[in-house]
């Protein structure tokens, strides 16, 4: 174990100082004070009077000057005795008035010290809860170092720290089958540690090859000794001169100027060599003695166990045998090493088997080491306490700060993925309410999101206004549902293109679609109403056109501004009570920033002879102000609330209900103020889907009341878009709730105008697609001169099944079905061609065959050139 002790904010007392120390020293076997006081926080007297107690307990050894003691008990296992003397010392010095009890630490110290009197028989003193008990009511036993007073009666030894934190530990004075079945696993485990742990030091200085080759490059060094050392350095002197002897002679011998000089030099030289030759095979026969005896007597020994090995086990097996016994003897002479820092760090690394990297199964204390040693080590945060829940999806971390704010941990999080190598952008910091200092870090897995349910399925009118805060559109990672308060209560989405806040704007529409008592209208001017998806047909009105959305707002704005007047007439109080009989009303408005733009650019009136603004942005500010109480309400999707975007529509920031996808920082500060960022709110981290990879689409974060007031983020559930479609077919044919006579005199607009309009571009934008998947049938046949009644009708049921299948239409048999299925594909031909005045009449397109629907005729409605006849 090397986990840095900081548990909890109470400063470690002597003794838990003591017990840390010797798992640490034991477990790394390493007994040096500048570990004990990096690990520990210690400075370096109270890290050196540490490692003299260590010393006094028998862990380590003496003193060895700069050098690492040695350590005197191989594994920790071999701590639990160590641990029970400290126990008593602890129980001695907590104990306020004593009685006789010596030192165990220091048995040179004075063996009476004033102790209380000894307590009744009947009424014996209690022992402190973890520490071993002493019962001084009995004869006196024996102690390791100094006679104790009384019987050391231990009720359960402390084991040492589990890193993996899956260590059960039952009494073992329970001798019961679960007890020792519970023994033999933590016996296992513990094995599968030791296991793992011997693996991983292979690859530090204490791995047994590493250590081989250090102990036979020692046992080298002993047997060529200094007279090895000497001889082979005389031998390469001798070397030396012998080359300069022969460069004077060569020189000398080709001389003309100062000959006799450079003869003189080179014969001194020469004599200079001579001298050193008879010096180098002197100290060299000397030495071959020396080193041939100590090789005798260290490789002597290792060479008769080799040979008796191979001739008892013969063959392969021999030489194996004796291969291991000579890296065994090795690694054993070679156990001793001066590490340096980076070598101590991996072997710290690999007996605490602390891993570099997030995995959703690893265990809550391993994951739990990890993040304080990131927060307090690279972040340099303060933490008072820490805590790891696992989950499916990934950790959720809760956090308690020393004296500080999760300020600091949110702007560093880019860090604290760095740290645990977690996904980029995926670590989520959310502010507690609980208490300033607290927050919850979340650490998702690579698909936090597979939990999420789809919508739930609601049959049409089965949910109310009031039932709207229940119903689920979305959930957390932790399959918490979402749902929003939508009485009498304005929405505003807010995302980037491909952030999915089309998808979360359908998930709400499905819950109001499925409400008994709500007049819904669309309106997008920038996407022709594709945001809606499949509820299309679930909804009163889908406007595409700025004119008919100044109707449908002047309606709305009638409507909710003279709905006041009748609260005492129908007795309803301060508010519109919202009910069947009187429903409420719902805006959905999709693509905002198209609709300021459109809205700004006005229509040229020919008889002012100017430019006119539509003012429809101006229009649903008026809404939001005024009508809240008569539950004309909105829900307002867009890029963005920068004024580059809505202008000076600074109202959306406003609204009670702010649902933020992946935005820029502009949109989080102006929606949530400055200092939302430093408690969690990051839609900013978000990533929009990009291709075919989803990413962070439709995550969303959520402010909305007391309710959601935190920092969470929310994925809406998410459904096919054939599903959406026959659910808003469903729903259109269970009907629509219609305006109460009241409201209806109070706009000289009706609803059935605005459905009317509605139904024409509803009908001109289903020609198109219609129109289209009929040419496309004609082309996957091969472009046959017609199609029959009924071959067209099964071509579309395969399709578009969802609007076309047989199951689709009421019939007693299946011939009354496939009949009824023509003649809606007729009628559906006919309503979608009668706006654009064109007609599809069935022709013969072949003598042996009925009438029906001619090639020719599709290519002059599609306005592709007609073939010749």
């Amino acid at each position: 174990m090397t986990e840095t002790y900081q548990e909890g904010t109470a400063a470690p007392t002597r003794w838990d100082d003591l017990r840390v120390a010797a798992e640490l020293v034991v477990s790394s076997q390493f007994g040096s004070t500048s570990m004990l006081q990096r690990k520990m926080r210690l400075n370096f007297s109270e890290a050196t009077a540490v490692m003299n107690d260590l010393e006094d307990l028998e862990v380590v050894g003496p003193d060895n000057g700069g050098r690492a003691r040695e350590v005197r008990i191989r594994h920790t296992d071999g701590l639990a005795p160590i641990f029970v003397r400290i126990g008593v010392e602890e129980l001695a010095e907590s104990a306020g008035n004593v009685r006789t009890l010596p030192s165990v630490l220091h048995p040179a110290a004075p063996e009476a010290t004033v102790l209380p009197p000894a307590p009744r028989q009947d009424t014996p003193a209690p022992a402190p809860v973890g520490m071993a008990k002493v019962d001084v009511t009995k004869p006196a036993a024996p102690a390791a170092s100094a006679p104790v007073e009384g019987t050391v009666v231990n009720t359960g030894q402390r084991l040492p720290d589990d890193p993996e934190g899956d260590a059960p530990w039952i009494n073992p004075s329970l001798r019961t089958k679960e007890g020792r079945r519970a023994r033999a696993d933590y016996l296992a485990r513990q094995s599968r540690r030791r296991a793992r742990r011997w693996v991983s030091r292979q690859r530090t200085a204490h791995g047994v090859l590493p250590r081989a080759v250090r102990g036979q490059r020692r046992v080298r060094r002993w047997v060529i000794g200094m007279e090895g050392a000497k001889a082979r350095a005389d031998l390469a002197l001798a070397h030396g001169s012998v080359d300069a002897a022969r460069r004077e002679a060569r020189s000398a011998s080709i001389a003309i100027r100062d000959r006799r000089a450079k003869l003189a030099t080179a014969r001194t030289a020469q004599m200079e060599a001579s001298q050193a030759v008879i010096v180098a095979q002197s100290a060299r026969s000397r030495a071959r003695n020396i080193v041939l005896t100590r090789a005798a007597a260290a490789y002597g020994p290792v060479a008769l166990v080799d040979g008796l090995m191979v001739v008892e086990a013969g063959g392969f097996w021999g030489l194996l045998a004796a291969a291991a016994a000579n890296i065994i003897g090795a690694s054993f002479l070679g156990r001793d090493v001066e590490l340096t820092e980076d070598q101590l760090a991996a072997l710290e690394a690999a007996e605490a088997g602390v891993p570099q990297r997030m995995e959703v199964g690893m265990t809550p204390k391993m994951f739990e080491r990890m993040v304080k040693e990131a927060l307090t080590e690279s972040l340099k945060v303060s933490v008072a306490q820490i805590r790891v829940e696992p989950h499916e999806w990934g950790f959720m971390v809760y956090v308690w700060l020393d004296r500080m704010t999760p300020e600091k941990i949110s702007s560093q999080l880019d860090l604290l993925e760095g740290c645990l190598s977690a996904r980029t952008g995926s670590i989520l910091l959310q502010q507690s309410a609980q208490a300033r200092n607290e927050c919850v870090i979340r650490f998702p897995g690579n698909d936090p999101w597979r939990f999420v349910p789809p919508l739930p399925y609601r049959a049409p009118h089965s949910l109310t206004t009031a039932d709207l805060h229940t119903a689920q559109i979305g959930a957390d990672m932790a399959t918490k549902p979402l749902a929003l308060p939508m009485s009498r209560t304005n929405i505003d989405i807010v995302g980037k293109s491909r952030s999915g806040k089309s998808t979360i704007l359908r998930a709400i529409l499905d819950a109001v679609t499925a409400t008994d008592d709500q007049i819904i209208i669309g309106i997008d001017l920038g996407s022709a109403g594709s945001g809606f998806g499949g509820l299309r047909p679930a909804m009163h009105a889908v406007i595409t056109n700025p004119e008919d959305a100044q109707r449908a707002l002047q309606w709305a704005l009638d409507i909710g501004k003279g709905r006041p007047a009748l609260f005492d007439q129908l007795n309803m109080g301060q508010n519109w009570q919202t009910s069947h009989k009187r429903p409420g009303i719902k805006i959905i408005v999709d693509e905002f920033p198209a609709l300021v733009r459109v809205s700004r650019k006005g229509y040229y009136d020919e008889e002012a002879k100017r430019n006119v603004p539509w003012e429809l942005d101006t229009m649903l500010a008026e809404l939001a102000i005024t009508s809240l109480k008569s539950d004309v309400t909105m829900v307002i999707a867009g890029q963005g609330v920068t004024k580059e975007k809505i202008k000076d529509n600074t109202w959306l920031t406003e609204l009670q209900v702010q649902v933020l996808a992946a935005c820029d920082v502009d949109d989080v500060v102006q929606i949530l103020g400055g200092g939302a960022m430093a408690q969690g709110w990051r839609p900013d981290r978000l990533l929009p889907a990009m291709a075919e990879q989803v990413n962070d689409a439709s995550v969303a974060y959520v402010m909305a009341g007391a309710q959601y007031c935190e920092p969470i983020p929310y994925r809406a559930c998410i459904e096919s878009d054939e599903e959406l479609l026959r659910r808003g077919i469903e729903r259109g044919r269970a009907g629509l709730v219609d305006i109460d006579a009241e409201s209806a005199k109070l706009s000289s607009i009706s609803l059935s105008s605005l459905m009317a309009d509605s139904d024409v571009q509803v009908a001109a934008g289903a020609q198109s697609a219609l129109i289209t998947t009929i040419r496309q049938i004609f082309a996957d046949a091969g472009d046959p001169a017609g199609l029959s009644r009924e071959e067209l009708a099964d071509a579309l049921g395969q399709a578009e099944p969802a609007r076309w299948s047989l199951e689709e239409f009421d019939g007693d048999d299946e011939a009354e079905q496939t009949e009824a299925r023509v003649a809606a594909v007729r009628a559906a031909i006919d309503a979608v061609l009668a706006p654009t005045g064109q007609t599809w009449a069935l022709e013969k397109y072949s003598k042996a065959l009925p009438r029906g629907y001619r090639l020719r005729d599709l290519k002059t409605i599609t306005g592709e050139d007609s073939p010749k006849s």
